[in-house]
């Protein structure tokens, strides 16, 4: 089995659906409570004499925004390109990556933001793949306080998930792009679940984001509830999650890395080909209730489909240099990081498989 992380001291040393789709620290990572999510015996008699690698999720593995990284378990690929794939749980992206950094775990992910900030402190982190396309973090709201355009945000408080964060910075570049100035709206750190509902009715907040599987099963407890995309309120380029690891571990576990991705591309294309078949896979080696609703978990997968592909971005993980320029010009010429001289060097394709 994966050690619990926080018990470490220093780290050891055809046409397919897609042709046409649609258009912190170390000592927080992996707290008493939390556990692999991965089972000791899950590799299905397939080969893995690439050993093991050490997946570090930033939120729990309850929530269908890691359908890609299940499926590469539950669908068996990672044992088909020879690793041992285990998971950890940190709390949140900034001991993730630490965790990767430190040698710990081998990769992780994070979006635009999180990965620009890191490299301008003088983190080695490189971006070798592009999992998130696009927003997919809903902001939910009772259709009596509708929160359906940037304008209806002024004087409201939103519930986020951690201050600081990811969700934090996507949620005032949007509304800066949607012409509201962030500090005039109040922003507290609620639980991304529809438990924060009740938040809502007690007037505490006016709204909260969530992931999509969780924003639609609180569509379906509560008939009051409503919600909209983050990325529809205003155009955000820069919004996109990546796999992430060092420039060490390129160069000293290249193999391990590049198996990884296989394992990833393939877990996302079989997710795009045959959704239904897809769930049914993720349902014989998990459960959690988004998962295990059929309304919730279909809807949930095409969301995560849309963000996987689309027609201008066909191939799973592959990074499109355009547009990650254009990710970090905007998020420069919105004054969230400093000029970026050679961004190309933060990022790397030739780790996935042709």
């Amino acid at each position: 089995m994966t050690p619990n992380l926080s018990t470490l001291g220093d780290p050891p040393a055809g046409m397919s659906r897609r042709s046409f789709f649609r258009a912190g620290g170390l000592g927080i990572i992996a707290a008493a409570g939390a556990k692999s999510l991965v089972a000791c015996d899950n590799n299905r008699g397939s080969d893995t004499s690439l050993g093991e690698v050490t997946y570090v999720s930033f939120l729990p593995f309850d929530t269908l925004s890691y359908a890609a990284e299940m499926m590469a378990i539950a669908g068996g690929y990672a044992a088909e390109h020879s690793i041992d794939l285990q998971v950890e749980e940190a709390r949140g992206t900034a001991p993730a990556l630490q965790a990767v950094i430190s040698g710990v775990g081998l990769i992780a992910r994070c979006n635009t933001i999180d990965l620009v900030l890191a490299r301008q402190e003088g983190q080695p982190l490189v971006n070798i793949g592009t999992i998130g396309r696009g927003p997919a973090q809903r902001i939910n709201f009772s259709q009596r306080n509708r929160l359906s355009s940037p304008q209806d945000f002024v004087g409201k408080t939103i519930g986020i998930p951690s201050e600081g964060g990811s969700t934090e910075n996507n949620l005032r570049l949007t509304l800066q792009h949607g012409g509201i100035d962030p500090d005039d709206v109040t922003m507290q750190v609620v639980a991304p679940t529809p438990a924060s509902w009740e938040m809502i009715g007690r007037g505490q907040i006016d709204g909260f984001l969530t992931s999509p599987d969780q924003s639609f099963l609180l569509q379906e407890m509560e008939d009051e509830a409503d919600a909209v995309v983050l990325g529809d309120l205003a155009p955000v380029v820069s919004d996109r999650q990546y796999f992430v690891t060092t420039e060490e571990h390129i160069e000293n576990s290249a193999e391990q890395v590049r198996a990884y991705l296989a394992a990833l591309s393939d877990a996302v294309e079989s997710i795009v080909d045959d959704p239904p078949s897809a769930i049914a896979t993720l349902r014989e080696e998990y459960s959690f209730s988004s998962l295990d609703s059929d309304s919730v978990a279909a809807d949930a997968i095409d969301v995560q489909i849309e963000n996987f592909v689309n027609n201008d971005e066909p191939d799973p993980l592959y990074t499109e240099a355009d547009i990650w320029a254009e990710g970090l010009q905007e998020l420069e010429g919105a004054g969230f990081i400093d000029p970026v001289e050679d961004p190309d060097s933060w990022f790397n394709n030739s780790l996935l498989q042709s």
